[in-house]
This record gives structure tokens, C-alpha cells and sequence, in this order.
């Protein structure tokens, strides 16, 4: 069997009352061994607080974002992203495709900046860097090249170097301090694996068509970023999310979790069950009440499957 199950929850910090749910699936038994946290959570303190306790049973990982919420940085310096009230205001399909236009350069700059700022605002809190994004927007190139310059394993930070800037990793203002970068530890590589599930044809017409098309968009991207992924591999996981994506039920992980972890134990890497068990009541106290489709999916029935099958699958795995 794979040496190490990751069971993981996105969204930490999206407001405390999903972050109580998350923390939640690691109580009594729970499965929850590891989350995300979203930086530009105006709750970020306050979160960060009431995890506290959870530190030493719980791996934490930074979910960088472009898809929700106020921003880090300065709305003014990246108009691009967000819109007139400073929410984030760019999907993933627009990130991907001014990517190749005459706008890149632009681009890649604002999203630099932000991601500056969102790393910046967890270093108080973590001495490593794990890395995800929030709908996997750092599968995207332009966003994996500018995430990695910023932590110094990109080709601007060589570039300052030979311009005569100092070597190291730059340090990063987190309003408190400057801190230096530290290196990464982890970095999710959402490729999921499609054979598990051929091999269940029961299961087939429970898919839903929309995540059937991420999972092929996320194994293209995962192509694309092969060179930028290359020194990475080994600091990742098999992933276990995209098909099931807002649907991660009892029934379905328990079936499909024998293969996956055949496969991670092969490659020799840990694998990682992605979980979003976080949910509310009053989509009004989300970070950006106006965002629907957030708002849709906070709200959905799956949020409490998803919570059921963590505080279950512990007792059977």
C-alpha cells in the first residue's frame, strides 16, 4: 500500500465558519491530515488562530488564488485581476488564453505581484512552502513560472542575478517583517490518474461532463508545465479530486481508494484525496458574497458528503 494517504481539505479561511467545519474532519478520528489555507482571507488571523491547536496533527499548505475573494496586493497594481471593488475577477479560461497573447508580459507581472503578496501574508506561518492554488489556477504556466520566481527557482530570479543583484532567495515583506523565502516542500500536480476509474463502470454515468473536461484541460496543463514540474516530482502526490470534484462521497472514494493507493505505492509517492468539507449557511458571509458560483458551491449538499466521508473513511481505510 502507498506509504503515506494525504487526506486533504481546500478553503481554509474562506470564512471561520468554514474553517470550523474543515477542522472538524480531524476531530475523534477524523481523516484530515492536511489543508489549505487562502491567503487573501480577510479572516486570516483569526483562522489562523483557531488552528493553532491542530498544527502538530495537520500539514498546511498555501492555496494561492485568482478565483475569489479580495485581493493581497494593491488593487491599483493589478487591475487586470480584479474588479472596481478589488474581488478577484479573472477565470481561469481568460488567465489561460491572454497567456498567449501580445498581453503575457503584463500579465505575468500583475500576477506576480499577488502572488508576492499572498505568500508573503503566510509567511508568519510556516517556516516550508506547500503549494496549491484555489480551481487549480497554477497548472496554468504563466502562473506556475511567476509562483516560482517569486519563492527563486524561476528564470526572472537567474536573470537579477546575472544583472549583478544579490544571490538567495529573495525576502518578502508580510507586514510584520521580512522574511526570507523559504523552499518549497510540496507542490500539488493535479494530473489525476483515468484508470481507476474505467475501471469502475458503474460509476460512469455519475460523472459530471464539467469535471470530466478539467480533468483533460489539468492533464494538457500538467504537459505543458513538464520542465517548470520537472525538479518537483518528487516533492508531490498521486491526486484523487477532479472526477469526483464537489462530490467526494463515501461510496464512491472507498471503491475507487484501492487503486489510487496501487499507484502511488508504485511510483513511490504519497497520494493525496482531495476534500472540500468546508460549507455554510448564509453565502452573505462568504469573501465575496457576489460571486455565485462560490456561492453555489459553499451552499451544495456535497460540502456535507464530503464532511461525512473524512469523519467515516478514517474507521475503513
Amino acid at each position: 500500500m502507498a506509504e503515506r494517504i494525504i487526506f486533504h481539505a481546500d478553503d481554509y479561511g474562506a470564512n471561520k465558519e468554514i474553517s470550523q467545519q474543515i477542522l472538524d474532519c480531524c476531530k475523534n478520528g477524523g481523516a484530515l491530515n492536511s489543508l489549505s489555507v487562502l491567503p487573501n482571507s480577510p479572516d486570516l488571523e483569526e483562522c489562523m488562530e483557531l488552528l493553532a491547536p491542530y498544527r502538530e496533527r495537520l500539514e498546511i499548505s498555501v492555496h494561492l488564488n485568482l478565483a475569489e475573494g479580495p485581493s493581497a496586493a494593491d488593487p491599483r497594481q493589478i487591475p487586470w485581476l480584479v474588479d472596481q471593488r478589488g474581488m478577484f475577477a479573472i477565470s481561469f479560461l481568460k488567465v489561460l488564453l491572454l497567456s498567449f497573447t501580445g498581453r503575457r508580459r503584463e500579465l505575468k507581472r500583475q500576477i506576480r505581484i499577488e502572488m508576492e503578496a499572498q505568500i508573503g501574508r503566510m509567511l508568519p506561518y510556516v517556516n516550508t512552502l506547500r503549494i496549491d492554488s484555489h480551481q487549480h489556477y497554477h497548472m496554468i504556466p504563466i502562473v506556475l513560472e511567476s509562483i516560482l520566481e517569486v519563492v527563486g527557482a524561476g528564470g526572472a530570479v537567474r536573470r537579477r542575478k546575472k544583472a549583478g543583484a544579490s544571490s538567495g532567495r529573495p525576502a518578502v515583506k508580510d507586514g510584520r517583517e521580512s522574511k526570507k523565502m523559504p523552499e518549497i516542500e510540496f507542490i500539488r500536480i493535479p494530473a489525476e490518474p483515468v484508470l481507476p476509474f474505467l475501471k469502475q463502470p458503474a460509476f460512469y454515468r455519475t460523472y459530471r461532463p464539467v469535471n470530466l473536461v478539467k480533468q483533460a484541460v489539468l492533464r494538457i496543463l500538467h504537459r505543458m508545465d513538464r520542465k517548470l514540474l520537472a525538479p518537483y516530482q518528487e516533492k508531490s502526490a498521486v491526486f484523487f479530486g477532479i472526477l469526483l470534484s464537489g462530490s467526494m462521497d463515501l461510496k464512491r472514494v472507498e471503491t475507487l481508494l484501492p487503486d489510487f493507493r496501487r499507484i502511488a505505492d508504485k511510483r513511490g509517492i504519497p497520494l493525496e484525496v482531495l476534500c472540500h468539507p468546508g460549507g455554510v449557511k448564509d453565502a452573505r458571509t462568504l469573501m465575496d458574497s457576489e460571486n455565485r458560483d462560490c456561492a453555489s458551491f459553499y451552499t451544495a449538499p456535497g460540502r456535507r458528503a464530503e464532511k461525512d466521508m473524512l469523519l467515516h473513511i478514517a474507521h475503513n481505510r
